[in-house]
């Protein structure tokens, strides 16, 4: 990447950066911030790995720690390896925005894409409960719900029957309505974040 086009993204304000093909890194005020949060975490050495060693488009998505102020956050990496042309490796341009969440039946409703967290919004259910209430507010049934979770279907139907009781719900309509009603539709438990429990359309990867 020429001197011209490093500069016009250091002047961006979008966080974005550059790995040159001897392993260089150069990237602007705002994406040294994101990987500052990402520096103590062990994604952090995979990630690099894998610029290193990708020579496809890909994208990540991480969740990023954050101060006592502000909830923890989710954000998309999106990664362009760049060639010249003799198919030479160049390097691979990248780039971030904070992850936004929309489901395809969401869309439907015509709902506009949201920011996600992976903040428990309380303590009102345990971790489990929260995956199980999770794919119930994407409208997974219990057989679904257990095959993503990895749990038997009578564990799934109990787990949201117990979700049930702590709302005082009858129905799964009914708790999707309670959940959206209280934005819980816009936590995703961080356990799912590196999970095939979460679909391709946004699933976290390294």
């Amino acid at each position: 990447m020429n001197s011209e086009m490093i500069k016009f993204f250091l002047s961006g304000g979008v966080p974005s950066g550059f790995v040159d093909s001897e392993g260089k890194i150069d990237t602007n005020v705002k994406m040294t911030d994101l990987l500052y949060l990402l520096i103590r975490l062990p994604e952090m050495g995979t990630l690099l790995e894998k610029i290193h060693t990708e020579r496809s488009p890909f994208f990540v998505i991480c969740h990023l720690p954050s101060d006592f102020k502000k909830s923890p956050t989710v954000w998309q990496f999106h990664f362009l390896p760049l060639f010249g042309h003799d198919k030479e490796y160049l390097g691979t341009f990248f780039h971030a925005h904070e992850f936004l969440f929309l489901s395809p039946l969401e869309y439907v409703d015509g709902m506009q894409p949201y920011a996600v967290t992976t903040e428990k919004p309380n303590k009102l259910f345990t971790a489990k409960e929260w995956e199980v209430l999770f794919l119930a507010l994407h409208r997974l049934n219990s057989k679904e719900i257990a095959r993503r979770l990895n749990i038997a279907t009578r564990t799934a139907e109990k787990h949201i029957n117990i979700l049930y009781e702590k709302v005082n719900v009858h129905s799964a309509c009914q708790l999707r309505a309670f959940g959206k009603s209280k934005g819980f539709n816009r936590y995703i438990p961080f356990e799912l974040c590196n999970s095939d429990a979460v679909s391709s359309n946004y699933s976290c990867e390294f």
